[in-house]
């Protein structure tokens, strides 16, 4: 395999780091992980609480703060999304994990992501908060995701979700936890005879392999691996990676399944429901991705990949960039796609309006040409005078 072609940093990243060289150049890794966890989470909830208030995002969606008890004896706090104008009926579900290397990220940080996906998309989104590092060690974010998706799944009909259109998903780290519930999804509905209660996952820019256990043997070159190529990445590079994951701990194999879902064989993947992939191509974890997405394709898994060429991992967050808008185009599509029945229709639900709309709408309905038993000639005036 080799995946290289897509390494090369793009005119369109080049021209956005001259243009901002001062906000790349930045940077807290000098600094305790603690200090680095609190300034990011800062930073982030401060710009997800201003991009919800300019917005008005915040009236169209309703959350809810739920405690959820952990296999530790401990909790976490799952917070709900939904869409006013849909009232209480049931919607497809998107349970979401965020992305941060396992040391950043809160409910806050996600508060406009996931009220964007909620509205744009007329989903439940239930964002599954996990611990991070160095408060915690090892195996503790996966093991709250399944902890997690178990209450969720429980509590589908309370929450307002549809049971039978559950899709899950994350963004890098949380691309890691989406692939491991997936899969430890599949190894239960196996077990014990019963359905799957997953429709599809998306995992954008994810990490499903620790560093140390990447399969270098599998690809033509080393040198053109993306922990090599891209090793001096923007945004997140090899140093960065190794941070990350050394916060974990060193008692854990690289090689575990839950840390590492991507090592799966082909023949344990077969069942795994629809995926979608978005991949960034000056992107360290580019090759794991893409292995895996190959992997599950080969295993008989519907897949759906997006590469972006030349540009570097969660290059999304920068709005002043052109492929900004791209990548959010790329990841409603991806779950729209992932929700969709087996025919891969999908259904698009009819807001709840509000009184004062209904009457308005009664109202011009009792006049409407249509209604009024009106001729095709005059249906089509009126149609060409709406031009």
């Amino acid at each position: 395999m080799d995946f290289s072609r897509w390494g090369k940093p793009s005119k369109e990243w080049l021209a956005f780091a001259a243009a901002d060289s001062v906000l790349l150049s930045l940077s807290d890794d000098s600094l305790p992980a603690l200090q680095q966890q609190e300034q990011a989470n800062n930073t982030r909830s401060t710009l997800a609480k201003h991009l919800v208030q300019t917005t008005g995002i915040g009236h169209l969606v309703k959350t809810q703060d739920h405690v959820v008890p952990t296999r530790d004896g401990k909790s976490i706090t799952v917070r709900s999304y939904r869409p006013v104008l849909l009232g209480s009926q049931p919607l497809p579900g998107y349970i979401y994990f965020h992305g941060g290397g396992f040391i950043f990220g809160s409910l806050d940080t996600e508060l406009f992501n996931c009220s964007w996906l909620a509205h744009a998309l007329s989903v439940t989104v239930v964002h599954i908060c996990y611990r991070h590092a160095p408060q915690v060690k090892a195996l503790t974010p996966w093991h709250d995701a399944i902890d997690g998706f178990e209450w969720v799944a429980s509590h589908t009909e309370g929450l307002g979700i549809d049971s039978s259109s559950l899709v899950v998903g994350g963004i890098s780290a949380g691309g890691s936890l989406t692939a491991h519930v997936v899969q430890h999804e599949l190894r239960r509905a196996r077990e014990t005879g019963t359905a799957n209660r997953i429709r599809g996952q998306v995992l954008g820019i994810p990490t499903v392999v620790h560093w140390k256990a990447f399969p270098y043997e599998l690809f033509a070159d080393r040198e053109k691996t993306s922990f090599v190529q891209c090793k001096d990445a923007a945004i997140l590079n090899g140093k960065r990676i190794t941070q990350f994951s050394d916060l974990l701990g060193e008692e854990v194999d690289p090689t575990d399944r839950t840390w590492s879902p991507g090592l799966a064989d082909e023949e344990e993947l077969r069942g795994i429901p629809q995926t979608a992939f978005l991949v960034a191509g000056w992107d360290p974890l580019r090759d794991e991705a893409l292995w895996y997405a190959k992997k599950l394709k080969n295993a008989g898994v519907k897949t759906n990949v997006h590469i972006f060429p030349g540009l570097p991992h969660a290059f999304n967050v920068f709005l002043q960039l052109p492929s900004h808008k791209r990548w959010n185009e790329a990841l409603l599509g991806c779950l729209r796609w992932a929700m969709a029945d087996e025919d891969g229709w999908v259904i698009e639900l009819p807001p709840v309006m509000p009184s004062y709309m209904e009457a308005t709408a009664a109202a011009a309905s009792s006049t409407d040409a249509v209604t009024a038993g009106a001729s095709e000639s005059d249906l089509l005036t009126k149609a060409g005078n709406s031009l």
